[in-house]
């Protein structure tokens, strides 16, 4: 037979009649241990009273009979600073009703949580009730406000193929063979022909916090098509760029020009040096000792033996160049000299320059290369063509297979040069804002004396124009501000993104320098990644 009588209505838990009536009770203890026994171990014991039943007292009938209370499962939610996740947290019940469904359904409600929930993550949460002991706490995110996605920025797509393209990427024929023939008839474009498509920009997705407050999305930027020489906007789609003239198409960061187009089968005695405003193809060879200059693209299906290359625009060479051997300080015999990006099969005793990429296809041997980002030796994704002998005078990273020889050929590499002509100009900022400081501790010496002047339009005008000065000082001290903030971002990037990359073997007699760090190499080392890592020159294998 029960000691206790449950109040539904309530919650307590009482004892049907007081230890001395009953008899059956003698101690605390035993009353404790009792409840815990019992169907009711669950539920919060007041200590309080049960300690006043069993003290000593005249009046103890006046004494409260409960022992214990039935305490209900309970919710709180908490939101971060940014209203983006809400964390319920628990506290499970003593003896008390389980937190169901809608109870935390009217929590979030409550506290103005409308989006991001995750009705499967709340039924998980609830779940875990039956797992932790009473009284306890636990917490769990459950529900997650959504970040904006920026716009994609506008994007241009060449609908047309250059001649870079053609030649290293020449169609097959019947039977596998590649035809390389009539290369400036392939590529040739008429007016009217598409060249550029312009896609526009996109808004972007909102965001939302999960109180439902929307976040704008930063839309993509928007850039138009900018139609050069050669160009012109389709009169019936504004996003289409087509050709104005017939000619050899050449692509541009945001648009495409139709150069004039000169073909030639070998530039040699018989043809001269050339000097062309346009495109030039030359199915054959570029012989010993000719120039060949151009404002456009310059493509050579065979090989260039000792002769001068300088573009405007890219070169492509299909076979390779070669120069004559040559002495220590003498020059060299072949130059390949671009604006934009310099493919070759093949590269020996040459000097070739670029302001953008340089890929070479199989192996570079003697030569002195120098490119404003990449140097690639070897063919896309997993380079493993040769380096042999030289210098890379500069480029911002430089991928390979092999880089130097078995027989310690010495070969010099040398990336991230641009850090010294940056570093240049922050000592320029820091020696012009030195001049600075010093004209303003000079103009503030000025004003002390021009407010001692007697007469009061003379003391104005002289403070008229320590103040314009003044004003000057400042425009110039945050452009200086600007300017370093720049620069230190710059060499920050550079330092970064500047890297050698060896996919097979290093050899002895290699020297590499990026920036101002320099290491020798005495032995050969299996495929790694060489960078620079707090200012030290860093191997990763």
């Amino acid at each position: 037979m029960s000691v206790f009588s449950f109040n539904q209505q309530t919650g307590y838990l009482s004892l049907l009649k007081h230890p001395i009536d009953s008899g059956f009770i003698a101690t605390t203890t035993q009353l404790i241990t009792l409840i815990e026994q019992s169907q009711y171990c669950d539920f919060e014991i007041i200590a309080v009273n049960i300690s006043k039943l069993f003290a000593q007292s005249k009046n103890y009938q006046s004494e409260s009979l409960i022992v214990a209370h039935a305490i209900n499962a309970a919710i709180t939610i908490n939101i971060d600073d940014k209203n983006m996740v809400a964390e319920a947290t628990i506290k499970t019940a003593k003896g008390g009703v389980l937190l169901s469904m809608q109870d935390a359904q009217k929590a979030l409600f409550d506290a103005g949580i409308s989006k991001g929930i995750s009705p499967q993550a709340l039924d998980n949460f609830l779940g875990q009730q039956f797992e932790h002991p009473a009284g306890s706490e636990y917490s769990a995110i459950i529900a997650h406000g959504r970040n904006p996605k920026k716009g994609l920025d506008a994007k241009f797509v060449r609908l047309c193929s250059t001649a870079q393209d053609r030649v290293l990427s020449p169609q097959a024929k019947e039977g596998g063979k590649v035809d390389m023939k009539n290369l400036g008839a392939i590529i040739t474009v008429k007016p009217g022909t598409p060249l550029m498509q312009r896609v526009a920009a996109t808004l972007g997705e909102d965001g939302y916090t999960v109180f439902g407050d929307i976040i704008l999305a930063k839309p993509g930027k928007e850039h138009q098509l900018q139609p050069f020489e050669g160009t012109k906007i389709d009169p019936n789609n504004p996003n289409i760029l087509i050709a104005d003239c017939k000619g050899v198409p050449v692509a541009l960061p945001r648009g495409m020009r139709v150069d004039d187009v000169l073909c030639f089968d070998n530039v040699d005695v018989s043809t001269g040096h050339i000097d062309f405003t346009g495109s030039v193809i030359i199915s054959g060879d570029i012989k010993d000792g000719m120039h060949v200059k151009a404002n456009g693209d310059i493509t050579v299906l065979g090989f260039v033996e000792s002769g001068t290359i300088h573009s405007k625009g890219a070169v492509t060479i299909m076979l390779g160049a070669i120069g004559r051997k040559r002495e220590v300080d003498e020059a060299f015999s072949c130059h390949i000299i671009a604006q934009r990006t310099i493919c070759i099969g093949y590269a020996q005793y040459c000097h070739i320059e670029t302001a953008q990429d340089l890929f070479i296809e199989r192996q570079a041997l003697h030569c002195d290369l120098r490119a404003k980002r990449l140097i690639r030796v070897g063919k896309a994704n997993n380079p493993r063509g040769k380096v042999i002998g030289g210098n890379i005078l500069d480029a911002l990273r430089l991928e390979t297979g092999e880089l130097g020889a078995p027989a310690g050929t010495k070969t010099k590499v040398f990336l991230a040069q641009h850090w010294f002509e940056l570093r240049e100009k922050q000592t320029e900022i820091f020696d012009f804002e030195k001049l600075l400081a010093d004209k303003s501790a000079v103009l503030k010496n000025a004003r002390i004396k021009a407010n001692k002047i007697p007469t009061p339009a003379q003391r104005q005008l002289f403070l008229d124009k320590i103040q314009l000065n003044e004003q000057h000082i400042q425009t110039r001290t945050a452009q200086l501000q600007r300017q370093k903030q720049l620069i230190k971002h710059k060499i920050m990037q550079l330092l970064a993104t500047s890297y050698l990359k060896v996919n097979d073997l290093m050899h002895p007699g290699v020297e590499l320098k990026i920036a101002k760090d320099t290491k020798q190499f005495s032995r050969i080392y299996p495929p790694h990644l060489v960078k620079l890592s707090e200012g030290k020159i860093t191997q990763a294998f």
